[in-house]
């Protein structure tokens, strides 16, 4: 990553990305428990299910299932954040020259 993309993101991290976390913080949200919650009966939690972002292949589609996620879970302040985060992935995208040769890593069997 190149300082340029450091800053961008430190920018944006800065910028944008904190003061959502603080508007989310002032409504009382919680992403992740700082501790036990001593009234439940257990400790296990079933993990909650999302959307499946795994068939997206399309920029537009991921972002717009992205934002409506987010608005669906009651959190426009992630939500509006969505074509920044497009734009900074696209960005930050890192395409590898196709070449005819394996890689090292891959154990291919004859």
């Amino acid at each position: 990553m190149s300082s340029t993309d450091a800053a961008r993101l430190r920018r944006f991290y800065v910028e944008r990305l904190e003061p959502a976390a603080r508007r989310l913080r002032e409504r009382g949200v919680e992403f992740f428990p700082l501790g036990p919650d001593p009234s439940a009966k257990t400790w296990y939690v079933a993990p909650p299910t999302g959307p499946d972002f795994s068939s997206l292949d399309d920029e537009a589609a991921c972002g717009e299932a992205l934002r409506e996620a987010w608005t669906s879970q009651g959190y426009p302040e992630l939500a509006e954040l969505v074509p920044e985060l497009m734009a900074i992935a696209r960005e930050l995208e890192v395409v590898e020259e196709e070449t005819a040769d394996i890689s090292p890593f891959v154990y291919v069997m004859y």
